[in-house]
């Protein structure tokens, strides 16, 4: 049997530990033994009746005064249980016990540190002890004791080295995992047991030491049952293995509950090895408590830390699958079925239990441990009613507001519309079931939440909580009919199998009469839940007043931007879309609300424009849209040819299946306009859809252009007639012409 380095050094330093108890004890004794003359001074003191007589009467005032301060100390007992004539709760009374704990810890802490201080003159005490040899022998007696079981174990365990079964290769049934694991547990631990019954054998066979017999049984009882702990977790999580692990897990995590649970083993049998051992010596009772208070402190740390490894990870989980599914996928898994603040906030009350456990094992508090088992188990019994509370739940809505497969494929938003509110009213009776079992729980742990519901205080903060909740819904129904509103208004009709377009006015006014309505219902339902409170809401009101007059009076623009604002929205002279001139700047409406208009020119710049600037508004995309096309040509030209020609695009591009469904009416021929220097203006007119205009009229040009050309129509070049002036004497100068031919050279 194999020890590891640690094994080995806590077995050595026990071995120094059993020389020093001994030791000392064995030194002890020797100093107070009795010298005869104290022997002769208490036979005088029997012999003398004076003496006696006065001895007698001393021992009962002793006794009277012991009498005396017992029953103060009942009395100061008795105390923490009442307290103005009520039973005081459990918590309350462990209060009072901590407090009395407290006072102990400096007179125990005071003694240990004593204890420590005389540590060096151990020394001495084991000098004296060894310089006897009947002490050195049975010391002797003792170590080959322990030695000789130490090899009965190695050889024993060489022995079942070929009956230990091996790890199977490949998946293996679960039956057979836990035959194997058990199998490998019973014969790694035979040696251990075997080293037991070997060393209690042979210390009844060859005694030397009766407290090294107590502190090598104590070592190797505790090292027993270590083994024991780290074999069983083993078999559960098998790092090394994962064919015959039992939990269902994967390696990674496999090896963090090895890891952890090797730490909580060692350090476990460290504390009871160091326990166990100074209460065999019989250490003072108030230094065993100071120790083993230190010792134990321990074990709530490391597990805190533990936990809150634990919540990181389940929080870090629970984050990326509701990035990856989403919230509402979460609900349909019923392992999944925790709220958010549950899964972030659990390690605060386990954390919590854990140190209670902790103070109540360190104040020694029996009624302190019957309390939290009873509420423990009365607080899982709640929450397993709740879960299955909440499941029933589950089940009725899902049979009662459940919407057939064939409705829901024929009908694919039927079932959110059948179910809309249905949800909330699932959400709060699930609220409902939640408060209760809170309650119930409270109860259970000692918190009188049925008589502070009873009270005048807790109705009252109860009817109140009622009142704020009723006006929290009352605001969110408000708002919640004013969005499905809106958007039933700004939803496109259907006029047969065509939808019919939302108006621009739907546009604009819907979502600011919503947005106002929402916040209006806010203002208010504010203003009642604070008047719930308890909070003066007048002052509020007031202020209020007061500041709408002041911005009236100091914000005179603001106020013209607002009213000029409504005007437009109500006269609809602008819409969201239109194209519009407003003086200064022209260009698509992108938004119009209370306060300015916002335009993007064809460049792509944004125009934030104040309504009280606004003076003239120029829409030209107002129900229709007209464009004016002026066509010149030559002089020489025939009118009424170029007017029929023009009348016949006109038409070719009304009956064109891509700008045709632009044009609402006829192409107009105003006819002859005017005349330029150097060409006749024809003028004509397209009524278009609005915003098309633009591109109509590009089309049109394009279209005239290639016609013209192709029957010769000319469209002239802007030119001018050359005058070279005639002197008095009647002749003109000469002009002298050079003609070239197409290659350059002279005629």
């Amino acid at each position: 049997m194999q020890l590891k380095r640690y094994q080995a050094a806590i077995f050595f330093s026990f071995l120094v530990f059993v020389a020093l108890s001994t030791g000392g004890k064995a030194y002890g004794q020797g100093k107070e033994q009795i010298t005869a003359k104290e022997a002769q001074g208490v036979v005088d003191l029997i012999e003398d009746p004076n003496k006696r007589a006065a001895l007698v009467k001393t021992l009962k005032n002793l006794i009277l005064a012991k009498e005396a301060a017992m029953g103060k100390d009942e009395k100061a007992s008795a105390k923490p249980n009442e307290k103005k004539g009520r039973k005081l709760l459990i918590i309350e009374q462990f209060f009072y016990e901590f407090e009395t704990l407290s006072t102990k810890v400096v007179g125990s802490a005071a003694g240990t540190a004593s204890l420590v201080a005389k540590t060096p003159f151990a020394y001495e005490r084991v000098k004296s002890f060894l310089s006897k040899r009947e002490n050195r022998v049975n010391l002797l007696k003792l170590m080959a004791n322990i030695l000789a079981g130490i090899v009965i174990a190695f050889l024993l365990r060489f022995f079942l080295q070929k009956f230990i079964p091996k790890t199977a290769e490949g998946p293996i049934n679960f039956i057979r995992k836990l035959i194997t694991n058990a199998a490998q547990v019973l014969f790694t631990l035979i040696p251990y047991g075997a080293l037991l019954a070997s060393l209690f054998i042979l210390f009844q066979l060859f005694p030397s030491f009766s407290l090294g017999h107590s502190l090598a049984l104590i070592l190797f009882t505790i090292l027993f049952f270590y083994h024991l702990a780290l074999k069983i977790l083993r078999a559960l999580v098998s790092p090394d293995a994962a064919q015959t692990r039992i939990l269902p897990i994967n390696d990674e995590t496999a090896n963090y509950y090895w890891i952890w649970g090797q730490r909580f083993a060692y350090y476990t049998a460290i504390y009871f090895v160091a326990v166990q051992s100074l209460n065999a010596i019989q250490l003072d009772p108030p230094s065993l408590a100071f120790i083993r208070g230190i010792l134990l402190v321990v074990f709530p740390f490391v597990i805190s830390v533990f936990i809150m490894q634990v919540a990181r990870e389940l929080r870090a989980r629970d984050e990326n699958s509701r990035e990856e599914e989403g919230d509402k996928a979460l609900l349909k898994h019923k392992y999944r079925r925790v709220p958010k603040s549950v899964v972030r906030y659990w390690a605060v009350p386990a954390i919590a239990y854990v140190w209670a456990v902790f103070l109540f094992e360190l104040t020694n508090y029996e009624m302190g441990f019957s309390y939290l088992l009873k509420a423990t188990f009365f607080t899982a019994l709640t929450l397993l009613a709740l879960i299955l509370t909440l499941d029933l739940q589950e089940g009725l809505f899902k049979k009662f507001f459940a919407v057939n497969e064939k409705v829901k494929k024929r009908f694919p938003g039927l079932e959110e519309k059948t179910n809309r509110y249905i949800a909330i009213f699932r959400e709060a009776l699930r609220a409902i079931l939640f408060v209760l079992a809170v309650g119930v729980a409270a109860e259970v742990w000692g918190i009188p939440v049925s008589e502070f519901v009873a009270s005048k205080a807790g109705s009252l903060i109860i009817l109140r909580a009622i009142a704020i909740i009723i006006t929290i819904g009352a605001v969110l129904a408000v708002i919640e009919i004013s969005n499905f509103l809106g958007d039933y208004l700004i939803e496109e009709e259907k006029e047969g199998k065509k939808k019919k377009p939302v108006t621009q006015k739907k546009k604009t006014l819907v979502p600011i009469v919503r947005t106002s309505v929402n916040i209006a219902a806010g203002f208010i339902g504010g203003i009642v839940i604070l008047d719930r409170v308890g909070i003066n809401t007048t002052p509020i009101l007031a202020g209020a007043g007061i500041v709408g007059l002041a911005v009236g009076f100091g914000a005179q623009t603001l106020v013209k931007d607002l009213i000029n604002g409504l005007f437009i929205l109500f006269e609809e002279s602008l819409r969201v879309g239109d194209y519009a001139d407003l003086g200064k700047n022209e260009g698509v409406v992108e938004s119009v609300g209370l306060r300015t208009v916002k335009l993007r020119d064809v460049n792509g710049n944004f125009h934030v424009v104040p309504n009280s600037s606004i003076d003239t508004i120029t829409n030209m995309s107002k129900d229709f849209s007209r464009t004016v096309i002026d066509v010149g040509v030559a002089y020489r030209e025939d009118v009424d040819e170029v007017m029929g020609i023009l009348r016949e695009i006109g038409e070719e591009m009304q009956n064109d299946p891509e700008y045709g469904k632009s044009i609402l009416e006829p192409i107009e021929i105003f006819g002859l306009h005017k005349f330029d220097d150097s060409a006749i203006i024809v003028r004509s007119r397209l009524t278009t859809k609005p915003l098309k205009q633009w591109g109509i009229k590009r089309e049109f040009n394009r279209r005239v252009k290639k016609v013209f050309d192709e029957r010769g129509i000319e469209i002239p070049f802007p030119h001018r007639t050359v005058y070279m002036g005639e002197p008095k004497e009647g002749a003109a100068p000469s002009l002298n012409v050079q003609l070239e031919q197409n290659n350059g050279s002279p005629a």
